[in-house]
């Protein structure tokens, strides 16, 4: 965590002293998740928008750091007895990657950026809303005091980054390395492949 720390201290202080080229960039993509616990599994749509500044080290070399927010969002249906309900639930979070690249140059328009490195991620909210016949409508927040996941993840993000002009088309992963269940009987952790479009500035 410290470590963490240090990398944004040095972006921030390289952004403040304004010595090292820049490059902003705003995106949007599409970035289903998984939630894993044991054997099985849960799978949710998640949509991301954001944006991001890659400071150049060296030639070839930059970390690219910024923040974005993402939501993730699932429905389905709902039995008790013979009556049929619906259940939607919904997670906002906001994350800040910062990914280290190293961009290869095909020609003077066209290249392709590896990009690595961690991914902080804070849950702003997270709900489950259930309808039925018999008890109408009914919500329970994921984090309240009742709740027993944690808000805070971490993710290892890798991928790859293919620019044609001032035009982005990324893709790649991210792996959960924390457990979000504060219950130590109980593992949770997150994953899933994200693809998107961006626009350098």
């Amino acid at each position: 965590m410290k470590k963490a720390f240090a990398i944004v201290a040095l972006i921030a202080a390289m952004f403040v002293a304004g010595n090292v080229q820049a490059q902003s960039t705003i995106y949007a993509g599409y970035a289903p998740e998984s939630f894993v616990s044991g054997n099985s599994s849960s799978n949710y749509q998640g949509f991301f928008a954001g944006f991001t500044k890659n400071f150049g080290l060296t030639k070839g070399i930059g970390v690219a750091a910024g923040a974005q927010f993402r939501m993730n969002t699932r429905s389905g249906q709902s039995s008790l007895w013979i009556l049929e309900g619906s259940v939607k639930e919904t997670q906002l979070l906001v994350d800040v990657p910062i990914l280290f690249n190293y961009g290869i140059n095909i020609n003077r328009d066209l290249s392709i950026t590896p990009f690595v490195g961690p991914m902080a991620s804070l849950a702003l909210v997270g709900q489950t809303k259930g309808t039925d016949p018999i008890f109408g409508e009914n919500t329970s927040n994921w984090y309240d005091d009742k709740g027993n996941l944690n808000r805070f993840n971490l993710y290892a993000v890798f991928g790859a980054d293919l620019k044609f002009s001032q035009f982005n088309l990324f893709a790649g992963y991210r792996l959960g390395l924390l457990n979000l269940y504060s219950n130590e009987n109980i593992t949770l952790k997150t994953n899933g492949f994200f693809v998107g479009l961006g626009f350098s500035l």
